[in-house]
């Protein structure tokens, strides 16, 4: 009968014990529900980033096909620039020796009046 007697006593405490418990199970459940959404939101942002990444990438990467078509047109440039200078100095070199030949021939033709006027006094 001690045992009846224990039982009977642990009943209300049972009852107590299992509403407890049911507390605890219904926050546990509204607290799984609010993870499963936080989840799910956290996914769809991820989600939205690597798609934002991937469009940053492919920008990236069509920015460095231009950086490289725009380095490619300035060695073009640059080896345009470096034809013109040389064909500039060659320029200026054959002026200079025309300018030299010039004055060579005006000097000749300088003399040739002088004789011809010495000539004809």
């Amino acid at each position: 009968m001690s045992t009846l007697a224990v039982e009977e006593t642990q009943l209300p405490l049972a009852a107590d014990d299992f509403n407890a418990l049911e507390q605890r199970v219904l926050r546990l459940v509204e607290l799984v529900k609010s993870e499963r959404e936080a989840r799910a939101v956290a996914e769809a942002r991820i989600h939205s980033l690597e798609a934002t990444i991937k469009g940053l990438e492919d920008n990236g990467l069509n920015s460095e096909q231009r950086v490289i078509a725009l380095e490619e047109q300035l060695k073009q440039a640059n080896q345009k620039i470096a034809h013109l200078a040389e064909q500039s100095t060659q320029a200026a070199s054959h002026t200079a020796s025309l300018e030299k030949e010039r004055d060579i021939v005006r000097a000749r033709v300088e003399k040739l009046l002088k004789h011809l006027d010495e000539l004809t006094a």
